[in-house]
């Protein structure tokens, strides 16, 4: 492993260090089905909003991947 990659992975793993991220990620993590925003923010207690703020982190980290799907609308489910 080179440093950059080392460094990708130590950056990924402290973005799990705020609480809901982590939260999030365990939620989305545990199930084998995508899950939207809506659903994400509810597990967890918070709004849609600050939940796609956190899982667009957590995908950016590269902790996620995120897929489109229609769920009754546009939606954006993320996926370990």
């Amino acid at each position: 492993m080179d440093r950059l990659d080392l460094e990708r992975r130590l950056d990924a793993l402290a973005s799990l260090a705020e609480p809901v991220r982590l939260a999030l990620y365990r939620c989305v993590a545990g199930r084998e089905q995508g899950l939207g925003r809506d659903e994400a923010a509810a597990a967890v207690g918070i709004s849609r909003k600050l939940a796609a703020y956190h899982l667009d982190k957590l995908a950016e980290a590269g902790l996620l991947e995120v897929r489109f799907e229609r769920r009754g609308g546009p939606e954006r489910a993320r996926r370990r």
